[in-house]
């Protein structure tokens, strides 16, 4: 079921579930990347996130109950088809070392885990993007093993370089940019996710997934890694 409603002179919010659910991020992507192809000529942006799909659109060339029509139309054309684009999975290297970890140390001596055990849990799944948050390329991913995962840090860091990696709650993500945040940094990898690429833009999109793997602290440093 879907709830439609109102969210500003020329916004709405698509509701596709009351609670977070591993099934609904491909479902909301999907119908996101639909409408932006559909109705391009009047959709201004959609913002998918947990649970709903946050759209605004061009009053000057559409009202309100069209585009409601318009949108309802296409959620039971959706329904009814089952079809959306594939998934994709992003894999990220990633050196979990403490000179990179700013967290590392502490998170193993409160979870008593030794490294090997952590990196082992949190690159064994895969994981669903979620949410898009501050930035196109920071992509909220879950959920974490409940044995590494760790409330936000009480302080926020008013600088994280780009490409750490962190946790919070049970969520994980890597910073694309040098940034202040809370998350509990555990290593960095050496992809490049920043915007000046600009295939970056659509690098991740909700409900596709993401695989961490391990890589050496040499094979870190000789790939052009900072420490």
């Amino acid at each position: 079921m879907h709830n439609i409603v109102s969210a500003g002179e020329n916004a709405i919010l698509i509701y596709f579930g009351d609670k977070i659910d591993a099934s609904l991020p491909k479902k909301i992507g999907n119908f996101a990347n639909q409408l932006k192809n559909t109705l391009s000529d009047v959709v201004i942006d959609a913002i998918p996130s947990y649970t709903s799909l946050h759209v605004s659109y061009d009053l000057n060339k559409i009202s309100f109950q069209a585009f409601f029509d318009k949108v309802e139309g296409l959620l039971t054309q959706q329904a009814s088809s089952g079809a959306g684009i594939e998934a994709q999975t992003t894999h990220i290297p990633v050196y979990y070392g403490v000179e990179v970890g700013l967290d590392l140390e502490r998170l193993l001596s409160e979870k008593n885990l030794d490294l090997a055990s952590f990196i082992e849990i949190h690159t064994s799944q895969e994981y669903l993007v979620y949410a898009i948050g501050f930035s196109p390329v920071f992509a909220f991913l879950g959920e974490v093993d409940k044995r590494i995962q760790t409330p936000r840090l009480a302080t926020p860091r008013i600088k994280i370089p780009a490409g750490s990696v962190g946790i919070a709650e049970s969520q994980t993500a890597v910073y694309p940019t040098d940034s202040s945040g809370g998350w509990n940094i555990v290593g960095r990898t050496l992809l490049d996710l920043s915007l000046e690429n600009p295939e970056n833009i659509d690098k991740f999109r909700v409900g596709d997934k993401v695989k961490f793997y391990s890589i050496t602290r040499d094979e870190y440093l000789k790939n052009g890694g900072n420490l």
